[in-house]
């Protein structure tokens, strides 16, 4: 796992702290008036697709978007630069990635033998459907962020590549937290106090998740 104690800590200025206040913020939003904003997704989602798009990455709009040989929900798609991103459904070859975006991990649910499911399995499962039916080969994990950092473990259910255990998928976790907050993540009094607290690092994987889908 990646050292995440020595990063610095987040600041009011930093990009992945707007993020996470917007997630907030958009996350109350859709609890006014869910029917109105339902079909524009996450918030988690909205917000990181956003940032993305300005740095002018081709991502698809409209969410629970599919490929075409394919009824699998997704996320986000990353499109080649010439293709109309406000579809619904798209040809295998103008995809370049599957992108599924995450405000932090949870365990899955409780299977017949009593044990927990993870959902890295959960995942890999859903990215080796997509590859074989789609034939889209590249798949990343956007954690917006996860509890990293001492005085607690990391998080067991945390999304980790090596249990994906896929050589195309890479994951980005964007902060790296010391708890999770009484009242949960989506409360902005709740961000504010850890900002001020100094209990959030930035891990500088926006950045490299920004030069990844650059690259491809």
């Amino acid at each position: 796992m990646n050292n995440y104690f020595d990063k610095p800590f987040l600041k009011d200025s930093d990009e992945e702290y707007t993020m996470l206040i917007e997630t907030s913020e958009e996350f109350e939003k859709q609890k006014i008036d869910k029917t109105a904003r339902e079909k524009s997704g996450k918030a988690t989602e909205i917000v990181i697709r956003n940032h993305l798009l300005r740095r002018n990455i081709n991502l698809s709009m409209i969410t629970d978007g599919t490929i075409q040989g394919s009824k699998i929900k997704n996320d986000l798609l990353l499109l080649k630069n010439s293709v109309d991103p406000n579809q619904k459904n798209f040809p295998s070859n103008n995809v370049k990635m599957v992108i599924e975006i995450k405000n932090n991990a949870v365990g899955g649910k409780t299977l017949e033998n009593g044990k927990r499911e993870d959902t890295n399995k959960v995942i890999r499962t859903k990215f080796n459907e997509l590859e074989a039916t789609t034939n889209v080969r590249n798949f990343a994990v956007i954690v917006l962020s996860e509890t990293l950092l001492p005085p607690r473990t990391p998080y067991k259910w945390r999304f980790r590549e090596e249990i994906i255990g896929k050589e195309n998928c890479k994951v980005f976790t964007l902060v790296a937290r010391q708890l999770y907050p009484s009242g949960g993540l989506y409360i902005k009094s709740n961000i504010e106090e850890m900002l001020q607290k100094n209990q959030m690092k930035k891990t500088g994987e926006f950045q490299q998740l920004i030069n990844y889908l650059k690259c491809l």
